[in-house]
């Protein structure tokens, strides 16, 4: 009788984890699918930018992020009138207890003030933590995509 009852608190367990897991995967879409339209439609207001550490898609060091500086470099760049579109694809979250990895691909359009637009592929790797109930952003790697075609 107590083997069964061990089994049943293992099936239990087994399958409230699968849920979590499932709910945290989808918190984590969402999340993003929030941050690439905020970016889409130049709303610098509704980008969450925690303090994370950063590799630019350019190459060099690593960066640290302070929130402050660019929710202001956000806020000038659009109403100067940057244009920024993004369109992901093949989007993946793998979690790990507390911990979230968010890969996709990129194609991004940039239509700076002054200027011409320019466009490029990029791979996209960000960690996220989950905090008080909500995923932050701990780091970002960006890289071009080389060659640029995503198919």
């Amino acid at each position: 009788m107590r083997k069964w009852q061990i089994l049943a608190y293992i099936l239990v367990f087994v399958i409230v984890s699968g849920e979590a897991t499932a709910g945290d995967r989808e918190d984590v879409l969402t999340k993003m699918a929030i941050q690439y339209a905020a970016w889409n439609s130049g709303n610098a207001e509704a980008i969450s930018f925690n303090s994370h550490s950063r590799y630019n898609v350019e190459g060099g060091l690593l960066e640290t992020i302070d929130p402050e500086k660019m929710i202001a470099w956000a806020k000038d760049a659009f109403a100067t009138g940057l244009k920024i579109n993004v369109q992901t694809s093949q989007e993946d979250v793998s979690i790990y207890g507390n911990t979230a990895v968010f890969t996709c691909y990129e194609k991004v359009r940039i239509d700076p003030p002054e200027g011409q637009p320019f466009s490029d592929s990029r791979r996209v790797t960000i960690v996220l933590v989950k905090q008080n109930g909500e995923w932050n952003e701990v780091h970002v790697h960006l890289s071009y995509l080389k060659p640029g075609n995503i198919e």
